[in-house]
């Protein structure tokens, strides 16, 4: 008998507002969301819909104003700034639209840097980021600064820093919202099939409905809410 997929990340009724001149905008008004082991989800909605809050709020790095955030059965709303960050260096990989890579390091340095930061031996550091770089098809551009690598390869980087602690869950911005459609596609199957070949449970925000087709379900966010993305 098969085993039910564990909930790596649940959200409980999720409120967040923000002030907006003599009043305030109320972006997520009682989320509910569960994302299983190996699920992949698309979240396709208009800007300004609250995609990125509902991902940083996901990700811990926004807190909101009344709900609860359960990270592999943990109560990340419980946790303190320091808890929560620890949680996230382990837990939980981004993805953004931008890559944010730091240009004055390699690309193998710029996937060694969250595991030196989560403490992990500069040895066993550069072999993982090696070993992840040559998954994503860089094992040739190790020592590469990142203005001397394509928009695509500079994407890849990212995404294999974000997957370098191995997280639980990746949180994906429009992570091939800044490419051209053929490397957007490229960059963004690959991406699918790693990490579906890692298990992991993964929220990815894309504006391409083609993409987020080959996913295993798509969400969308109305007046607030998630609910099922109508195609």
């Amino acid at each position: 008998m098969n085993k039910s997929p564990l909930p790596v990340l649940t959200l409980k009724n999720i409120w967040l507002s923000y002030k907006s001149g003599d009043g305030q905008l109320d972006v997520l008004r009682g989320i509910d969301f569960t994302l299983n082991q190996g699920e992949l989800v698309a979240l396709v909605a208009p800007s300004g819909t609250g995609k990125s809050t509902l991902l940083h709020v996901a990700g811990m790095l926004e807190s909101p104003q009344k709900g609860e955030v359960f990270l592999s059965g943990k109560n990340a709303t419980q946790l303190n700034d320091y808890e929560r960050t620890q949680m996230r260096l382990h837990y939980v990989g981004f993805v953004y639209q931008f890559h944010h890579l730091l240009v004055e390091f390699t690309a193998q340095e710029n996937v060694m840097l969250p595991q030196l930061t989560a403490h992990v031996s500069k040895k066993q550091a550069a072999q993982n980021a090696k070993n992840w770089l040559e998954k994503f098809s860089l094992g040739q551009r190790l020592d590469h600064l990142p203005g001397k690598l394509s928009g695509g390869e500079q994407q890849r980087v990212a995404i294999a820093r974000a997957l370098a602690n191995h997280p639980h869950v990746l949180l994906a911005d429009e992570p091939t919202g800044n490419l051209d459609q053929k490397t957007s596609d490229h960059v963004f199957d690959l991406l699918l099939q790693i990490v579906r070949q890692e298990g992991l449970a993964a929220l990815i925000a894309t504006h391409n409905i083609e993409l987020a087709k080959k996913m295993d379900r798509v969400i969308t966010i109305e007046e607030g809410k998630v609910v099922p993305y109508n195609f």
